[in-house]
């Protein structure tokens, strides 16, 4: 009994998976755009209410001013109103009369500077002290306030009477001048505090504000509908190019199981001379009637035209590998060979290959030319600085290892920036080789020679003393001097060479590097140069 197991792959429905992301993303951008809408309404009929108020009470601190203020402050030095007297009558009397012109202020309370109520519409108030931090901010001269929800009467004429009723209330505190007309300047002898009903406003607000969110969803609704459309017609093509793709999967499939096996074969031979075999394809030379044994793919059985050197027609060249590669296009051999899926992806992965072969190769010259430059100067093919000092390093640690000492010569061509002037750069690179190949000629096998750098060379002299470092120094000198090499600048009228030389004994210096070394040959050169030149300076160490 067998079983077979089916997989069901489930289909992506775009439709359905935009609608409900459209869905929630209208949903959070009524909701987000509506509270920022909401808040920022509200915060601009705060704005408002508070600067009417703020305008309230410096109004009626002007209108008090001559009636209160002034009698009060000149009696008492200030503010202050005694129960029952004519004082607070006409105090009551003006505020009364002012705030009938706005409705809206349920409440008004004036301190003096002791911080006691000296006048409020609730007499009951009157004469009380308030410790609040909001009074104490006002004296100081700065203006606060805050929104709070509270529950009052209804008016006593009104057919609710005894009733209460809830209402934002926005509790402002204003300072009360001595002088309004120079507030920046006068002192502060009192206190506002007001209490504004701002209910109607903010229930307008509420009441309009449903059209917002309406409208949001509205405009966000016609732009669904819009895209709807679109996505309506991209699914088609999804599902349009599903069932290519499934008509092609048999050949993706053969076409990987081809290429795994030749990727397997790379790896194992460890060689990029691996290709796809087609056995169906036609031979560039076949269809072009072609016998011209110099073309690379001619009789080859793995090797395409247009890896190599393009199309062959009757012998000529009509295109050339990746710079050239679109004549190609053109060949009915290339048309075929590119006829169905698995042949381009094998085509490709053997135009591939026969790059990675030939850069492969041109990667393998390359790194041989490197090698050499990275250790050869390329004028005299002496060692450069980069391997003089790998080179010092290993002598250096041998010099310590065995107790044996070693030594430098550092060498400079006389007045060499005269020859150059006087010969030209390239007669003066002439003489350089022609230096540095007798300086060779004239040490031991053992010494290694080294450019410095510009017209200065470094020889390293293993297991060799002091004295025997200068002779060598001298007829390195001595050589140079007969080449003969002519130089019209030059004391002696022919190329002359100077030298600095300093030794290492590790029993006498062991605790200092070969830097200090090259350090003394160069001064003992320095010397030299600045002295009679042609001539060699010792440097002793230790």
């Amino acid at each position: 009994m067998s079983t077979e197991i089916h997989i069901v792959r489930k289909k992506f429905n775009l439709s359905r998976y935009f609608s409900l992301f459209s869905v929630s993303i209208i949903i959070a951008l009524t909701v987000i755009m509506s509270y920022l809408v909401y808040s920022n309404q509200k915060s601009a009929l705060l704005d408002y209410s508070l600067s009417h108020s703020e305008s309230l009470a410096l109004n009626l601190n002007k209108r008090l001013y001559d009636k209160f203020i002034v009698p009060s402050l000149n009696e008492h030095e200030y503010l202050l109103a005694q129960k029952d007297s004519q004082r607070i009558l006409d105090l009551e009397e003006i505020v009364n009369k002012y705030l009938q012109e706005y409705e809206e202020i349920v409440k008004c309370k004036i301190f003096n500077q002791k911080r006691e109520v000296v006048y409020s519409t609730d007499h009951d108030d009157t004469g009380k002290i308030s410790n609040t931090e909001a009074i104490r901010k006002v004296l100081s001269g700065e203006i606060s306030w805050k929104l709070n929800e509270r529950d009052i009467p209804f008016p006593k004429e009104s057919s609710q009477a005894g009733k209460v009723f809830d209402v934002d209330l926005l509790e402002l505190y204003v300072p009360v001048y001595n002088d309004t007309g120079h507030l920046e300047s006068h002192e502060i002898i009192g206190a506002f505090e007001i209490y504004q009903n701002v209910s109607p406003l903010f229930n307008l607000m509420k009441e309009e504000f449903y059209k917002i969110p309406l409208l949001l969803v509205f405009s966000m609704s016609l732009l669904y509908l819009m895209l709807q459309t679109v996505v309506n017609k991209a699914a088609r093509i999804i599902a349009d190019q599903r069932k290519e793709i499934e008509l092609y999967n048999s050949e993706l499939e053969e076409a990987q199981h081809k290429i795994t096996e030749s990727i397997d074969e790379v790896i194992e031979h460890e060689s990029f001379h691996v290709r796809f075999v087609n056995d169906n394809l036609v031979k560039c030379w076949e269809v072009k009637n072609c016998d011209n044994s110099t073309c690379p793919s001619y009789n080859s059985s793995d090797v395409r035209c247009w890896q190599v050197a393009g199309t062959f027609c009757g012998g000529a060249v009509q295109g050339v590998f990746a710079n050239k590669y679109g004549d190609c296009r053109k060949c009915e051999v290339f048309t075929h060979a590119f006829s169905n899926r698995i042949n381009t992806i094998g085509e490709s992965f053997n135009n591939m290959m026969a790059l990675l072969q030939a850069k492969h190769l041109e990667l393998q010259e390359a790194n041989k030319k490197l090698n050499v430059l990275v250790e050869i100067d390329p004028l005299t093919e002496v060692g450069n600085r980069r391997s003089f000092q790998s080179r010092i390093e290993h002598i250096h640690l041998l010099s310590l290892r065995y107790n044996r000492p070693y030594s430098i010569i550092i060498c400079d061509v006389d007045n060499f920036k005269l020859y150059n002037d006087t010969y030209g750069h390239q007669q003066g690179d002439y003489a350089l080789i022609s230096v540095s190949n007798v300086m060779k000629s004239s040490i031991r096998r053992t010494d290694e020679i080294f450019r410095w750098g510009g017209e200065e060379f470094i020889v390293i002299l293993p297991e060799l003393s002091h004295a025997e470092a200068l002779k060598v120094a001298e007829n390195l000198r001595a050589a140079v001097q007969q080449l003969k090499l002519k130089h019209e600048k030059s004391d002696l009228h022919v190329v002359t060479l100077s030298c600095g030389v300093a030794s290492f004994y590790p029993w006498k210096t062991g605790d200092i590097g070969w830097e200090y070394v090259v350090k003394q040959a160069d001064e003992a050169l320095y010397r030299a140069k600045t002295g009679k030149k042609n001539s060699v300076y010792s440097a002793s160490i230790g």
